[in-house]
């Protein structure tokens, strides 16, 4: 069972044909990469560091030297160009990981729909009563993408702010809430509607999505550890590896995002049982 659900979660280019899928992985993985090859970029923070423990290794209140010092914040061009480098990768794999999870919506609807018109018996025997949900169109998809990752941006700051203070409740309800993002690119709800949507569909499935999102986070937990030492032997090395493991744990959270809204739609929990592992 266990590994039924790691092969579920990390498989992430079995969806339809597969090559959407690596295009898109190959499409995150240079763009991520080259942020780091960037030659206008400078990594080396030192001089801020050294600012922040004169700042806070300040015994005595000196207004002078303290204004003084808040005017003279040794951020070089090379820095900001980096930190703007950083945000614009992030929001790189936050839209991939979107279009991934739109993707596998897609991908599951049509495949249910081929099913239940060729009488596969696993389908028929699991399927709901109603007429199955045709996968969103393409034009209203990219208009939802659009504006999901706009509000991504715009709530990302007081989001993460909110976060760090309250790291342990985020863990507690992510359970609850991070299929929000796939119940509106399925089409099914409004991007306000999707989070009382999908937190009534998480209900039975609290424990089940609990240990998924583990298994991902223990995964991303072991490759931030591991990863950094090659840095040691080989900067190259380290960029590319770090952007191809980086990418492909995202594009996994978006599967398993997928995969547990799909289940819990579709395939409800009754009588204590479920049909299918996540």
């Amino acid at each position: 069972m266990f590994l039924v659900a790691l092969k579920s979660i990390f498989d992430i280019d079995n969806v339809g044909k597969r090559w959407g899928v690596r295009v898109l992985y190959l499409f995150t993985v240079i763009l991520n990469a080259g942020i780091h090859f960037n030659p206008w970029a400078d990594t080396d923070f030192t001089p801020l560091q050294n600012w922040v423990m004169t700042v806070y290794g300040m015994t005595e209140y000196d207004p002078d030297r303290y204004n003084a010092l808040l005017t003279e914040i040794p951020l070089s061009t090379g820095n900001v160009i980096y930190l703007i480098s950083a945000v614009i990768g992030i929001i790189i794999l936050l839209a991939s990981a979107y279009i991934y999870a739109a993707m596998f919506v897609r991908e599951f609807r049509k495949e249910k729909i081929a099913a239940i018109k060729d009488e596969d018996p696993d389908v028929v025997n699991y399927a709901v009563s109603h007429i199955p949900d045709k996968p969103i169109k393409i034009s209203k998809l990219i208009g939802r993408l659009v504006i999901l990752i706009l509000f991504s941006v715009v709530a990302a700051l007081p989001v993460a702010t909110v976060t760090m203070y309250f790291m342990f409740l985020a863990l507690i309800g992510l359970p609850f809430i991070f299929t929000v993002p796939v119940a509106y690119l399925s089409g099914d709800k409004g991007l306000f509607s999707s989070i009382p949507y999908a937190v009534r569909l998480s209900r039975k499935y609290y424990f089940i999505n609990m240990r998924s999102i583990g298994i991902v986070l223990f995964a991303a937990i072991i490759v931030d550890f591991l990863v950094p030492f090659l840095a040691n032997v080989s900067l190259t090395a380290f960029y590319v590896v770090d952007a191809a493991l980086t990418t492909w744990l995202w594009l996994s959270f978006a599967r398993l995002a997928a995969l547990a809204y799909c289940t819990m739609k579709d395939f409800p929990i009754k009588d204590g049982k479920r049909p299918f592992a996540i």
